[in-house]
């Protein structure tokens, strides 16, 4: 009988408790891989009301709750009743978690004693600084929340200029909803808010409006077929299309699933300096050739691809190393960009994609325009574009420990973004959004966003 209970009682576990054992690996891997430290202070130090063991990292300074218990497997004696692990434990992440998620220390209704990462605002620049996001529905908390998080960080936000697209329809109610809670966010900043669909990108691009609508008969993943019919993926081609006041500029381009600590302002300053990754293989290579300046710049992945460096000479009848960037944050040079006609190369290569090349096809536009540049495009600093993300346990997190501690930008790749109800590393994401749940609490529960608490 008893253990025909045990039985329906694992049977009937709430998904909350698997939810929490993942994020608590998910802390313990960043906090051990971030430079974190336990203190283990007199009570008169502890932050705020935390009046129980608590943690330090960059991220957070928080308190456990006894929700966690269940992750406490040996006799919990440490102080405030908890057992005390050092390196932390599933228990500690748990703890950190449910204060961030709750909102409250040790279920005391004081303020979660937590901070998000530092900012690193250096100093004004002059100039005006221009950003463009981009998101469709689903991503419409990340649009918000990223515009913002460039305010914060920002020295001069009266310098900055945002642009912001969506697929959200004039007139429609989640389109009034999101408009509402851009005006709540950005109460003193200039921003352009933009439809992007089919049939605008339709008036600027044949092959795109093609490809939107193409229906590859070869397998193709969930996450490659939505981003290929996904109107806002490509609004990065079209910025001076889509917001004409943008017309030779630079500009820095952010993917909506980021949280940005340092100014863009100086992004932008620095972007275009230093060596550009295909003169640097030119040198090295002993090649004198004339190249043209190069019209992005963005974080380096990879410096030589074997499969696009083949692909690139097939089609061009020239050798070349084509090096991967990350598009997710990149600055554009749209007048270089403009020059050297650089959206018609990126059509080219989604055109080739139609006869079912899985390398182009499964990353729609991360792959042509990768192919497009072909390596000539200013690397930028790691630490503007830091990908962190989980895959099915903590312990497959991948994240640079520079960008634990310091990220300026920390960008949240993979499928399960930290907004979605079952999201990932909500704990990372959740401080630095908190302050405007006012603005987005509509927007959450139109878009099938997680509460924010």
């Amino acid at each position: 009988m008893r253990a025909a209970l045990c039985v329906v009682l694992a049977a009937a576990q709430p998904p909350e408790s698997v939810l929490r054992k993942r994020v608590a690996a998910e802390y313990v891997y960043v906090y051990e891989n971030g430079g974190g430290q336990r203190t283990n202070g007199p009570p008169d130090k502890w932050p705020g009301q935390c009046k129980a063991p608590w943690l330090m990292t960059e991220e957070l300074a928080v308190c456990c709750a006894g929700r966690c218990a269940e992750f406490c497997h040996e006799p919990c004696t440490g102080i405030g009743g908890f057992h005390v692990s050092n390196p932390p434990s599933l228990f500690d992440g748990c703890c950190a978690n449910q204060v961030v998620e709750s909102g409250r220390v040790c279920g005391d209704a004081e303020p979660p004693c937590y901070t998000t990462a530092p900012l690193t605002k250096e100093a004004k620049s002059s100039t005006i600084a221009h950003v463009a996001i981009a998101a469709g529905r689903t991503h419409a908390l990340g649009l918000v929340a990223a515009a913002r998080s460039v305010v914060d960080a920002s020295a001069a936000p009266d310098k900055l200029r945002l642009y912001l697209a969506t697929d959200l329809v004039e007139g429609s109610r989640a389109r009034s909803v999101l408009e509402q809670s851009l005006k709540c966010a950005l109460p003193d900043v200039r921003y352009e808010l933009a439809l992007v669909d089919a049939s605008i990108l339709a008036r600027h691009s044949d092959v795109v409006a093609k490809v939107l609508g193409h229906d590859r008969k070869e397998p193709m993943s969930e996450t490659s077929r939505r981003l290929r019919s996904s109107p806002v993926n490509y609004a990065r081609f079209f910025l001076e299309e889509l917001f004409p006041s943008l017309s030779g500029k630079k500009v820095a381009y952010l993917d909506p699933d980021v949280s940005v600590f340092g100014d863009v302002a100086q992004l932008i300053d620095e972007a275009f300096t230093g060596e550009a990754v295909l003169m640097e293989h030119d040198r090295k290579a002993r090649r004198s050739e004339k190249r043209p300046r190069p019209a992005l710049a963005a974080t380096t992945k990879t410096k030589h691809n074997r499969i696009l460096s083949a692909l690139y000479q097939s089609r061009h009848n020239e050798e070349r190393k084509i090096a991967e960037f990350n598009a997710g944050v990149a600055v554009y040079d749209l007048a270089e960009w403009k020059r050297q006609k650089l959206t018609r190369e990126v059509e080219a290569w989604i055109r080739a994609s139609f006869d079912g090349n899985s390398t182009l096809s499964d990353h729609p536009t991360q792959t042509p325009l990768t192919l497009a540049v072909a390596s000539n495009y200013y690397p930028i600093d790691v630490t503007w574009n830091c990908p962190i993300h989980g895959g099915r346990s903590g312990t497959a997190m991948h994240a640079d420990p520079v960008c634990l501690s310091r990220p300026k930008i920390r960008h949240f790749t993979g499928t399960r973004k930290p907004w979605y109800p079952l999201g990932r590393l909500r704990f990372l994401w959740l401080p630095h959004v908190r302050p405007l749940k006012a603005c987005l609490v509509d927007l959450a529960n139109l878009t099938g966003g997680g509460t924010i608490l």
